[in-house]
């Protein structure tokens, strides 16, 4: 847990999506970014707990994170997901993330900051999304 509460804010940033509930903080989110040493490329992640799930917070953590890594000036932002897991795949396909290898069950994106409106890759991604959503 301390790993997560103590980052190095040159090349690693979480973004917090946090509910208030009577009264309680309760995390609904996080995304997270963490770059390699050179600031070229950076490695996203993000976990939205199940009562915030399909509201739309996993594009907005993710939309934020990306401005960052513009911001950043990195050339590029990778992440991974779960073949089935649909709703990340629409996510980085709204983003322009372009496949970059399938391994088992795991599906390998990359999204090049430079050039983020590729047409192929809103393509290959909508095939990946059809072809889960049908399974």
């Amino acid at each position: 847990a301390t790993r997560f509460c103590f980052i190095d804010y040159d090349r690693e940033m979480a973004i917090v999506a946090e509910v208030v509930e009577d009264g309680i903080k309760k995390l609904a989110g996080i995304g997270r970014l963490v770059a390699d040493a050179d600031h070229d490329t950076a490695e996203y992640a993000v976990l939205i707990a199940d009562p915030w799930q399909s509201q739309g917070l996993g594009l907005e953590l993710t939309r934020y994170c990306m401005q960052i890594a513009r911001l950043w000036e990195l050339n590029s932002v990778v992440a991974e997901t779960d073949l089935n897991n649909r709703r990340m795949l629409s996510t980085f396909e709204e983003l322009h993330f372009e496949i970059t290898s399938r391994s088992g069950g795991q599906i390998h994106l990359k999204n090049q900051l430079n050039n983020s409106h590729a047409l192929s890759t809103s393509t290959q991604l909508g095939k990946v999304v059809s072809t889960t959503a049908a399974e």
